[in-house]
C-alpha cells in the first residue's frame, strides 16, 4: 500500500547512530539479568522509524551475518537510505517505505527490534500497533528498544511546546513558523517577571537548550501534530497488555538505586524495593526525567534482578577515564581520582582498581576481556612489587568493575569489537565511514558515534581502503590539492601554500599525525 506524504519528507530528521539501540548494548543488558539473548553474529533486526538508515547500516556493516530490516514512512528519507545501501552494496539490509499500521507478521521474525523516536510522536493507534508488532514479532529470547518521552519531565517541557504550538499555528511555512516560535520563547524568557523567579530561570535553561539544538529537532520535538509524553508506570502498563514486560532501560546505571546520596537511596528502598515498576517510578519523580530509552522482552520471560557482580567475568570492559594530577601513587594508602569525558569521577585507593583502570585508559576505545584485564592486573601487580594471589584478586576485580558499571563510569559489551588502535600499514576505515566521508565531516565510528573531522583528516579517511600505505595517501591527497579540493595553509600566517615539495611534506606529517588519531577515534578496523 503506498504511503502517504509526511512532514518527514518536507522536514527529513537527521539519521544519526544511536549506540544504545545496538543490538551489543541491548544484549548486554539482558545478560546482566540472566537472559540468553540470540547471538549476535547471525541475528535479525528490524528497526520501526529507521529515517535514512544510519543506525541500521552500521549494525548490517558490524555483523555481515545477521538479517536487517528498516521501515520508515518517509519516501524521501527511504530514497536516501537506499541511495547509501547502492553505494554500500551490503547484502544483508534492506529498506522499505511503509506504514506501520500496515505491517504485518508476514515481515518475520526478529531478535532485536529498534524503535527511537517513533512511540510518543504518533498517535495511540500507532503506538498500540508498534507494541503489538513488538509482540507478534519478537523471537522468544529477543528483545526490544523503544525510546519515549515521560513525565514529570514534559509537565516543564511541555510549556515550551504549547507556547510554541501557540505562535507557531499563526504560519504556514515551517522555517518561518520555527523561527517565530523561537522568538516568542525568547520574548517571554525576558519578559518574566522577577529576575530570579524559578519560571524566569527555566524559561532561559529551555532557551538555551533551543539555541543548541538543531531546527531539525526543535521542530519534530516541540512543533509535530503529535507528542504524547507518559508515565513510566503507564507505559509497563501498556506493554502488559500486549504481554510484554519490561526488562530494564539502555543507560543501566539509571536503574540502580544507590547512585543517589545514601539518605535518598535508603527511602528509596524502604518504599519500592520489592517493586520495580514504583522503584524507577519514584526515581523519575526525582530526577524530574523527561525521556526514557526502555528494554522489553515477552512478558513470560522472568528477569533475574538479583545480580552477581560476578556477571563481569563474562564481559569486555572499556574506560577513557584519565587519572588526575601527576602526584599520584598505587599505594593503598593514595587516594586517586580518575575522570572521564562525559564527566565520570572514580576516587579508589586499591592497587587493583587503579591497575585495572590505567589499563582501559591505554587501550582506550578498544575493550578488554575480563580475563586479559586480570591476567595484566596481577602480573603488574607483582612487577610493582605486591603481593596478590589470583583467585582473591579475580572476585575483588570483579566487584569493583561491577560497581564501576552500575555507576556508570566505565562501560561494558558482550563480544568483542573489529576497531584496531594499531596503524597497519595500509590502514581500513570502514565502508560506511569512508561513503560518509565523501560527502561531509559527519562520520560513524565502530563504535556506532558520530565523530566530526577537520577537511584533510576527512579527506584522509577517504583512502583509507586497505590498499593505500602512508605513502599512498599522500599521492592521493596530492591529488586533491592539484585538482583544487584541498587548500593547505601555513598555520602562524594561514597564506596559502603553492609549492608542491612543500605540500607533500606537509601532508606526509600531517598523515603520520592523523592516522593514529583515527584509530583513537574509533575509525580504525582490524586487517585481519
Amino acid at each position: 500500500m503506498p504511503t502517504k506524504s509526511t512532514i518527514y519528507d518536507k522536514i527529513p530528521y537527521e539519521s544519526n547512530p544511536f549506540r544504545q539501540s545496538h543490538p551489543d548494548r541491548l544484549s548486554s543488558i539482558a545478560s546482566l539479568f540472566g537472559l540468553g539473548t540470540p547471538a549476535l553474529d547471525d541475528c535479525r533486526v528490524l528497526e520501526l522509524g529507521c529515517s535514512m538508515g544510519n543506525n541500521l547500516l552500521p549494525i548490517a556493516q558490524r555483523y555481515p551475518g545477521a538479517r536487517c530490516l528498516g521501515i520508515d514512512s518517509s519516501k524521501h528519507q527511504i530514497e536516501v537510505a537506499n541511495q547509501s545501501l547502492k553505494a554500500l552494496q551490503f547484502e544483508n539490509i534492506e529498506f522499505r517505505c511503509a506504514d506501520i499500521l500496515d505491517l504485518d507478521d508476514d515481515i518475520g521474525e526478529f531478535d532485536y527490534i529498534i524503535s527511537h523516536g517513533v512511540f510518543s510522536w504518533v498517535p495511540e493507534p500507532v503506538q498500540d500497533k508498534l507494541l503489538q508488532l513488538c509482540r507478534q514479532l519478537l523471537s522468544p529470547t529477543g528483545v526490544a528498544y523503544i525510546s519515549y518521552n515521560t513525565y514529570p519531565g514534559w509537565h516543564m517541557r511541555g510549556i515550551i511546546r504549547d507556547m510554541m504550538l501557540y505562535r507557531g499555528t499563526r504560519f504556514s511555512d515551517p522555517g518561518t513558523k520555527l523561527e517565530q516560535a523561537k522568538a516568542l520563547v525568547k520574548f517571554v524568557a525576558e519578559a518574566a517577571h522577577g529576575e530570579d523567579s524559578p519560571y524566569r530561570q527555566y524559561l532561559q535553561g529551555e532557551l538555551e537548550q533551543l539555541t543548541r539544538m538543531q531546527d531539525y529537532y526543535v521542530h519534530h520535538e516541540h512543533l509535530e501534530e503529535h507528542n504524547t509524553p507518559i508515565y513510566f508506570h503507564q507505559f509497563v502498563d501498556r506493554l502488559a497488555q500486549n504481554r510484554l514486560r519490561f526488562l530494564g532501560e539502555a543507560k543501566f546505571a539509571s536503574m540502580v538505586a544507590s547512585n543517589f546520596n545514601v539518605d535518598i537511596a535508603r527511602t528509596l528502598h524502604n518504599i519500592g524495593a520489592h517493586d520495580l515498576v514504583q522503584m524507577e517510578q519514584y526515581m523519575d519523580f526525582i530526577r524530574c526525567r523527561y525521556f526514557r530509552e526502555s528494554i522489553v522482552c515477552h512478558q513470560d520471560i522472568v528477569p533475574d534482578r538479583n545480580i552477581s557482580p560476578l556477571v563481569v567475568e563474562a564481559f569486555y570492559l572499556g574506560s577513557d577515564a584519565v587519572v588526575q594530577g601527576e602526584d599520584w601513587s598505587l599505594a593503598h594508602d593514595s587516594l586517586v581520582t580518575f575522570s572521564s569525558r562525559s564527566g565520570s569521577q572514580i576516587q579508589c585507593r586499591s592497587p587493583v582498581t587503579k591497575l585495572a583502570l590505567l589499563r582501559m585508559r591505554e587501550l582506550w576505545p578498544l575493550p578488554v576481556a575480563f580475563e586479559e584485564l586480570l591476567a595484566h592486573v596481577v602480573s603488574a601487580s607483582t612487577e610493582k612489587g605486591y603481593r596478590v594471589e589470583e583467585a582473591s584478586v579475580r572476585e575483588f576485580l570483579a566487584r569493583e568493575m561491577f560497581s564501576l558499571l552500575a555507576s556508570g563510569a566505565i562501560e561494558w559489551s558482550v563480544a568483542d569489537t573489529p576497531l584496531t588502535i594499531e596503524v597497519a600499514d595500509k590502514p581500513l576505515a570502514t565502508p560506511l565511514a569512508r561513503l560518509q566521508a565523501d560527502h561531509g565531516p559527519r562520520v560513524t565510528t565502530l563504535r556506532s558515534e558520530v565523530q566530526l573531522l577537520d577537511e584533510l583528516t576527512r579527506n584522509t579517511l577517504r583512502f583509507l581502503d586497505g590498499a593505500h600505505d602512508a605513502s599512498g595517501i599522500v599521492d592521493e591527497l596530492l591529488e586533491l590539492f592539484r585538482g583544487g579540493e584541498l587548500v593547505m595553509q601555513r598555520g602562524k600566517d594561514e597564506s596559502e601554500i603553492t609549492d608542491e615539495d612543500e605540500i607533500r611534506k606537509l601532508l606526509a606529517r600531517e598523515v603520520e599525525r592523523i592516522l593514529p588519531r583515527l584509530a583513537r577515534q574509533a575509525l580504525l578496523q582490524r586487517t585481519e
